[in-house]
């Protein structure tokens, strides 16, 4: 390749009636294949093999360049089933619905990045958030206050929930009221069903968080 096809589109797709001259080109020289006057005439059967053998090469030549529109997500169209299985889509926890969103993903843990991906779901949130030491500290045990399994979380996260902002709230309660399930002390009401929302969290929220949700308004 020269200097002067730097600046010319090197992912070309050749059509049958282009690589039909590149063929004959490729034929021996002779008076059998016409070579001195030429080349083959159209129509002869020689011309017509040539031709068909560039029909084939146009065809590979075409996969070949849809197969390098398959190689991203927003150019694919063939392998969009093959895509979503290897990014575990559709899925209706997932705080990424859109393939190519899910590609570009980086995955964040701050109260921002969670706010951020359940404004895309259709939720209004706000969090705030207390982290704890990742381990213990020396002179603050006291005995007999351990427990089996009892290994204090890393984090405590309460995230509210602006119903009346959060277009993807569809109303009803999270739980339907069950005859003879009320105990004293109980709360009279199950509080509005934000599952969707808490599905979507759950995914991203890391497992030695604790999570309380609370909610304000009423769509």
């Amino acid at each position: 390749m020269s200097c002067d096809d730097l600046g010319r589109e090197t992912d070309l797709c050749p059509t049958a009636d282009e690589t039909l001259p590149q063929i004959l080109a490729l034929l021996p020289v002779g008076r059998a294949w016409r070579t001195p006057d030429g080349g083959p005439q159209p129509g002869t059967v020689l011309w017509q093999f040539c031709r068909a053998l560039a029909r084939v090469a146009a065809w590979v030549d075409e996969r070949l360049c849809a197969l390098r529109r398959e190689w991203v997500c927003h150019s694919a169209a063939e392998t969009l089933d093959l895509w979503r299985a290897d990014y575990g889509l559709p899925d209706p926890c997932d705080p990424y619905a859109d393939l190519c969103a899910k590609v570009a993903a980086i995955g964040g843990a701050t109260c921002d990045y969670y706010a951020g991906i359940a404004e895309r779901a259709g939720w209004s949130i706000v969090c705030l958030g207390r982290r704890h030491g990742p381990g213990a500290m020396a002179g603050r045990a006291r005995a007999g206050c351990a427990r089996p399994g009892g290994n204090p979380r890393a984090g405590e996260l309460a995230i509210i929930v602006d119903l009346d902002a959060s277009p993807s709230y569809g109303g009803g309660a999270q739980r339907r009221p069950q005859p003879g399930a009320l105990q004293p002390g109980m709360p009279l009401g199950c509080g509005p069903d934000i599952g969707p929302l808490v599905c979507i969290i759950e995914r991203l929220v890391h497992a030695n968080t604790a999570v309380t949700w609370f909610t304000a308004g009423d769509a």
